[in-house]
């Protein structure tokens, strides 16, 4: 008899389609305190990782290829990622979030207008992007031919990392 363990399923799974601006967006915990127009938000290391985070580990900043259209999808696991293949990719990073109030939000920017609420368990999380066609694009065209990947699950861990790197040729 096989016995199969399916924790890396997605307990929720959601399609993000929705427009910013200037190459970015944010994850956030609902009640988040954390300044993204700190100068130790958007540094120089978080634009080139494609990725910053708060000193109060509430909001994370994603970057994008494209100036403003998002496509992704968001998945909810129970557990970290078994993914390590990240050949198909062509940037891979990761950090911690903190999502005290239970309810994570995907904000656009400038305007943090909310394009998605998630419930989750009140905790500690480690989000995960993985990007794709981001040679292709024009940072300042609307539409571009990047999408997202982007997977949360409960982890105590806050460093920022990333796994693969996207050299602009």
């Amino acid at each position: 008899m096989a016995f199969f363990s399916f924790k890396s399923r997605p307990s929720a799974r959601y399609r993000l389609d929705f427009f910013t601006k200037e190459n970015q967006f944010y994850l956030c915990d609902s009640a988040f305190t954390g300044e993204t127009g700190d100068p130790g938000f958007w540094t120089s290391s978080a634009y080139n990782d494609r990725m910053a985070t708060a000193k109060d580990k509430d909001i994370v900043g994603l970057s994008i290829g494209s100036f403003g259209h998002v496509k992704a999808q968001l998945d909810i696991l129970d557990a970290a990622s078994r993914e390590k293949d990240f050949k198909k990719y062509d940037h891979v990073v990761e950090a911690g979030v903190r999502i005290s109030s239970g309810i994570l939000e995907v904000l656009d920017y400038p305007d943090s207008k909310i394009q998605l609420k998630a419930i989750v368990t009140p905790g500690y999380y480690r989000i995960r992007v993985y990007s794709y066609d981001l040679a292709n694009n024009d940072p300042e065209a609307d539409e571009g031919t990047d999408h997202y990947k982007i997977e949360l699950w409960p982890s105590h861990d806050f460093e920022r990392r990333v796994l693969k790197q996207f050299v602009e040729e």
